[in-house]
């Protein structure tokens, strides 16, 4: 398998709109979301789009998406 070979996570330049902190994006098997390390609020992906960087789109490019 190897499209599932690629980070787990990144740090974006996007920040967390409850405390202000820069957020990760991760992903999990199954799911994809912006997590913040600071205070641990997790948020859906698509929250986000409109303030895609670049570290998110390399991300996110690197997923395995079942397109069927």
């Amino acid at each position: 398998m190897a499209y599932l070979i690629g980070p787990r996570h990144a740090r974006t330049t996007i920040l967390c709109p409850h405390c202000g902190a820069p957020l990760d994006i991760r992903r999990t098997c199954w799911d994809v979301f912006m997590q913040c390390s600071s205070c641990n609020k997790a948020f859906k992906v698509e929250t986000f789009a409109q303030q895609m960087d670049d570290v998110m789109e390399e991300f996110l490019s690197s997923l395995y998406a079942d397109r069927t």
